[in-house]
């Protein structure tokens, strides 16, 4: 008689054996394990939802692999990339360059869950994550693949991290850390309670549905198909914060409440330019702050309040950035437009404008005078004067630029001094960060710092477009090429 699952499930999940040729603590150090402080058996607890077979997770995964290729071929053949609006493929560019290579990325932080996870069940259910990883890097890069013979941007999708372009320094710095550099216990609070239960939603859900409003049927049905399987992943957070929090609450709090602020600043930069300024106006369905209230605010917080986190104690501070960090990134991103590998949107036409100073009524005050300026510049026939002729300064946490985390109001220089060197930062904030391990940071050099290192040679804007890799056919222009601010032309306020 054939055993039914319930019969064998249990076993073969929670498998473990006993060594009698080495000390326990040899073949799972406590150095890759994070469990040091933490009794063995407290890891009995751990546990997972999903009780996934391999059998039933092949089956699965091999179906919605069908439906994402059969849908892209259909729309390949359909020709509907060419009708897709400009600052919406320039998304799909940013999302493609520098997200791709973090699936990646999360295909080691799995295989190390596999090997070094103190719960066997915790490994296996590595297993799949490490399974899903893959699909979703090759998922990433056939669909870029696919879309080269439009626009050689979407080489940046394998490109981008062998690269030194800036967006993807700062990104890397983050993921490197918290994927590559981290625990098993750190890596998962970070990355699978803070980054896949909080901040994947906005970049996959919100993102998949501006897709599809856009008319971009493949690359909204390339995320969510993703986002399905990030949802497992996240549930890998939950039981290893609990045994966490039951026995060292302090080392969790803090790990989450610096992997939560390192999050939200790349979110900035990434998803809000993306959901603020780039989707088409009429395809909109909420601004980046509304998504983040509802995503992270009221279901993320509410979430970790129950596991006993409390708030990270900047929140009223990150509540503040949410109607302020994304614009400043925005004209940052268009400003610097050359040293990016994708266009830019400006989506600041007098209805977009109505639309920013709807959803964030200090808008205007903070940002729309500095808009007014380029306008006045590119009415003018001035475009030089709307590029930039050095290097914006960076955190040495986020490696953003300073002046990026809040409004223009407040612009305070944070810093601090170790070893001889200053190190400057974008908020109070990212300074708590470094502060809580200044060893892990203090020897990141940002862009400038290698600039003045002599690292760039020559010394000049364009040495630094050579060193990031950027060439003169991904070299980012405006989108609209400039066309958007003809209808403030004869506008004595801008």
């Amino acid at each position: 008689m054939l055993l039914t699952q319930d019969d064998w499930y249990e076993t073969s999940r929670d498998l473990d054996w006993t060594f009698s040729y080495v000390e326990r603590g040899a073949a799972f150090p406590a150095e890759w394990t994070g469990a040091e402080g933490i009794p063995e058996e407290a890891w009995d607890a751990w546990e997972e939802p999903f009780r996934v077979s391999y059998r039933d997770y092949v089956r699965v995964q091999r179906e919605k692999e069908s439906g994402v290729k059969a849908v892209s071929n259909a729309l390949q053949r359909a020709g509907s990339y060419d009708q897709l609006p400009a600052s919406h493929v320039a998304a799909s560019q940013m999302h493609m360059g520098l997200i791709t290579m973090v699936e990646y990325m999360a295909v080691t932080m799995q295989s190390r869950f596999c090997r070094f996870a103190p719960s066997p069940k915790w490994r296996n259910l590595g297993v799949f994550g490490l399974l899903d990883e893959t699909r979703h890097t090759q998922l990433s890069l056939r669909f870029s693949h696919a879309l080269l013979k439009h626009d050689t941007r979407f080489d940046w999708a394998q490109k981008a991290y062998h690269t030194n372009q800036w967006a993807v320094v700062a990104a890397k710095s983050l993921f490197d850390d918290i994927m590559l550099n981290a625990d098993c216990v750190e890596a998962c609070l970070a990355s699978n309670l803070t980054l896949e239960h909080g901040f994947s939603n906005i970049q996959f859900v919100a993102l998949a549905s501006d897709a599809m409003a856009a008319g971009d049927v493949n690359w909204s049905n390339l995320l969510s198909s993703i986002q399905t399987d990030e949802a497992r992943h996240a549930q890998q957070g939950f039981p290893t914060l609990e045994v966490v929090m039951a026995h060292d609450p302090q080392r969790a709090q803090r790990i989450v409440d610096v992997a939560f602020w390192r999050a939200s600043r790349i979110f900035q930069t990434l998803t809000g330019p993306a959901m603020d300024y780039y989707t088409p106006l009429d395809k909109r369905k909420m601004s980046y702050k509304e998504f983040m209230l509802e995503w992270i605010v009221d279901q993320h917080e509410r979430v970790l309040e129950d596991y006993g986190l409390k708030r990270p104690w900047y929140w009223d501070d990150f509540l503040y950035s949410l109607d302020n960090g994304q614009h400043a990134m925005q004209l940052g991103l268009w400003f610097y437009r050359p040293t990016l590998f994708w266009n830019t949107s400006a989506g600041v036409s007098k209805d977009e404008r109505a639309w920013l100073n709807d959803k964030y009524p200090q808008w205007e005050e903070n940002w729309g005078v500095l808009w007014d300026e380029i306008i006045r510049n590119i009415n003018a026939g001035h475009i030089d004067r709307t590029l930039p002729e050095t290097l914006p300064a960076l955190c040495s946490v986020t490696q953003l630029p300073l002046g990026t985390a809040m409004s223009r109001e407040r612009l305070n220089p944070v810093s601090l001094v170790r070893d001889g060197r200053i190190h400057h930062f974008d908020s109070e904030i990212s300074k708590w960060c470094f502060e809580q391990e200044p060893e892990r940071y203090a020897g990141h050099r940002t862009v400038v710092d290698r600039f003045i290192g002599g690292d760039i040679q020559p010394m000049d804007l364009p040495g630094a477009l050579a060193w990031m890799g950027l060439t003169p056919d991904v070299m980012g222009d405006d989108t609209d090429g400039y066309r958007w601010a003809r209808e403030y032309a004869n506008d004595p306020t801008a």
